[in-house]
């Protein structure tokens, strides 16, 4: 059972062609997921279907780096983040995923307590500002 979920309905016109390919878009995906985004980089593997990062945000904390792992599905994205902040590790596992026409990320989080809520609360508050990006960039291609 995943941590929380965030859907959203994908507009009247966009395929769901068009959604995947977005979501397949590793420099995409990283742009949505990280809007403070101060730098990022190929570690290994391959942008055309599994990949795995370095990414440099700000957080309100400060910067943090973190790992970022994207793998192409055939019906979306898996993300995954490994992060090391102070107080602990924290894994973010999200599937991105198209049912029909909704956009559905079923988000599994795993660290301490404290990071566990937080990260939670973070994800519920900003998921479905990067799920619109992401929708308007589909509609772009």
């Amino acid at each position: 059972m995943s941590t929380t979920s965030v859907k959203t309905k994908i507009p009247a016109g966009l395929s769901t062609q068009q959604v995947i390919a977005t979501l397949h878009n590793h420099e995409l995906m990283i742009k949505a997921l990280c809007p403070a985004l101060v730098s990022h980089e190929l570690e290994s593997g391959d942008p055309s279907t599994e990949a795995v990062y370095s990414v440099t945000d700000k957080k309100p904390i400060g910067q943090t780096t973190y790992k970022l792992t994207l793998t192409n599905v055939d019906d979306g994205v898996n993300s995954l983040v490994n992060a090391k902040p102070p107080v602990g590790t924290l894994t973010i596992a999200g599937k991105w995923r198209i049912a029909g026409d909704m956009l559905t990320e079923d988000v599994d989080i795993d660290g301490n307590f404290m990071m566990k809520k937080m990260a939670k609360g973070n994800v519920d508050s900003t998921h479905p500002k990067q799920h619109e990006l992401l929708l308007q960039e589909a509609q772009k291609a």
